[in-house]
């Protein structure tokens, strides 16, 4: 069997043909690299800001951990916050500035009431939850069943 021998004309379209589908997946394979690495970096600028935005909406109704607190301003932080040990209870600040509020005004910062029940607490010994949903505003509760009463009421 002998091969069939194509023209020079075929030979340029195909060649054409084969030149198309080289640069479609060139142009794409391009593209999804660009979209990929401007993801990345967006993400990586922006990945605390997202974080604290899921925070402030998914903690709702939850316990949050105290280490996301600063208890000097009864905000979520965007960062993890440092833990102080002061008068043997554990309190959780953001800055120096905060924690020594603490140390002048102890009864002032450390003590409120509790946002259900209205008993006065110590807020090293509470459960701590978020005021309103998409808001980094805290609340404190004595116990659990205070904090459970308080969002079944808001509902």
């Amino acid at each position: 069997m002998k091969k069939k021998k194509l023209s020079k004309l075929q030979l340029r379209e195909k060649q054409k043909i084969e030149d198309k589908k080289f640069n479609r997946i060139l142009i794409i394979s391009f593209s999804l690299l660009i979209v990929a690495t401007v993801s990345v970096l967006t993400f990586h600028t922006y990945g605390c800001d997202t974080k604290f935005l899921y925070h402030k909406w998914a903690w709702y109704g939850k316990e949050i951990p105290d280490e996301w607190t600063c208890m000097n301003g009864d905000k979520l932080q965007i960062h993890k916050t440092s833990k102080v040990v002061y008068n043997d209870k554990i309190y959780y600040f953001c800055s120096q500035k905060c924690f020594n509020q603490l140390v002048n005004n102890s009864t002032k910062v450390a003590m409120i009431c509790d946002a259900s029940s209205g008993d006065l607490i110590n807020k090293a010994e509470a459960l701590i939850g978020l005021k309103e949903k998409g808001k980094p505003e805290l609340v404190y509760f004595k116990n659990i069943e205070t904090f459970k009463q308080y969002y079944e009421s808001v509902k």
